[in-house]
């Protein structure tokens, strides 16, 4: 053995006296007909300990079918600090502890034009992934490999073979708005995330919902699209108050995310408007960083860890299927995709309070 290389297989097999085949059968669980008696698995042992031998984890993942490693793909936003990921990656990560499994973290441009390298991932180092916000297309379901399952979280697209974890987008706007309609906001506004995203057309629809149940005629212009961050929610905020002499401002604002929500009071704040005295602000995913606002942001509570967990537990449930069908005729997933969706918990803070028109009436 050469001095400064950590030790082979084939160093130990020279020093116990034995075959390469019997050390790897000992020492990485290889699958083979060689018998190893007692005495020259003791031999193998002590040999390895004194050469201070390492098992290959690739050996050894190949011989059980199994790395033990799930893959994580996520689209990394440089523009600013990506706190939902980090949010879903903590739950991920902490389930990935929690089952004695290794995480590799797989960070792509663009969905639509990275997809397939998605695909190269699959390549035998990971047991399945889980994808963050993906937007797959129907030919990437159909390229999926039967070797490796996939769960996502937060989906653009539901494809078929690929599970999704989603919070109750609609339910948890409906709670919102309900909630700024019983401290007596009746121009509400809401701005809206990307509208190609699954997440904020339901939020849109939970929003309507809210106002049609409690007989409040829809404004158009109150429903403002924009982005999931942060320059979205300052810069619709920052036009709104440059207008307001001709344009009324809303009583309240419920925004599609928290990040359009830090956006807005950041505007706000800068103007010299009080929250919420002069106006209410709301969010939607209670982040780390809701709590730390001032004032601290009500808004409804995405599970993220335990999205996280629920993420990771249904992939390792398919794996555990794929080992047990060993590559059966057919598929070895679901055709047929399906979400499941964890409840969204409305949080009550500080940044929401009794409409203007409101505090007159009572103090009439």
């Amino acid at each position: 053995m050469k001095k400064g290389k950590p030790p082979t297989l084939e160093d130990i097999a020279r020093k116990a006296g034995v075959s390469a085949m019997s050390a790897s059968v000992v020492l990485n669980g290889a699958r083979s007909s060689t018998r190893v008696s007692p005495d020259t698995r003791a031999r193998i042992m002590e040999a390895a300990q004194t050469l201070g031998y390492r098992p290959n984890a690739v050996a050894r993942g190949l011989s059980k079918r199994r790395m033990d490693t799930i893959g994580i793909v996520a689209v990394i936003d440089v523009d600013e600090i990506n706190v939902y990921f980090l949010e879903v990656l903590n739950g991920l990560l902490e389930a990935v502890a929690v089952h004695g499994q290794n995480a590799t973290i797989f960070s792509i441009k663009k969905w639509e034009q990275d997809e397939k390298r998605v695909l190269k991932f699959c390549d035998g180092r990971i047991d399945g992934a889980v994808l963050i916000a993906p937007n797959p297309s129907l030919e990437f379901a159909k390229s999926l490999p039967q070797h490796t399952p996939f769960v996502s979280i937060h989906s653009d697209n539901f494809v078929p073979r690929i599970k999704n974890i989603e919070a109750d987008n609609e339910g948890g706007a409906y709670q919102m708005v309900k909630y700024l309609i019983s401290k007596g906001h009746r121009r509400i506004m809401h701005i809206t995330g990307s509208e190609d995203r699954i997440g904020a057309r339901e939020r849109i629809q939970g929003y309507r919902n809210a106002l049609r149940d409690a007989g409040i005629p829809e404004d158009p212009s109150l429903l403002v699209p924009g982005y999931f961050n942060n320059r979205a929610g300052r810069e619709i905020m920052e036009s709104l108050l440059k207008n307001r002499s001709t344009t009324p401002l809303p009583t309240a604002i419920f925004c599609a995310s928290d990040m359009i929500a830090f956006g807005c009071l950041e505007a706000l704040t800068a103007a010299g408007l009080r929250v919420p005295e002069e106006i209410s602000i709301a969010g939607f995913d209670d982040n780390i960083m809701s709590k730390m606002t001032v004032p601290p942001l009500t808004t409804v509570r995405q599970p993220f860890r335990k999205m996280g967990h629920w993420a990771i537990e249904n992939l390792l449930q398919l794996i555990e299927s794929e080992d047990t069908l060993h590559h059966t005729e057919g598929d070895v997933y679901p055709a047929v995709s399906f979400t499941e969706r964890c409840p969204a918990e409305l949080i009550i803070r500080e940044s929401v309070g009794v409409a203007p028109e409101m505090k007159v009436l009572t103090h009439r």
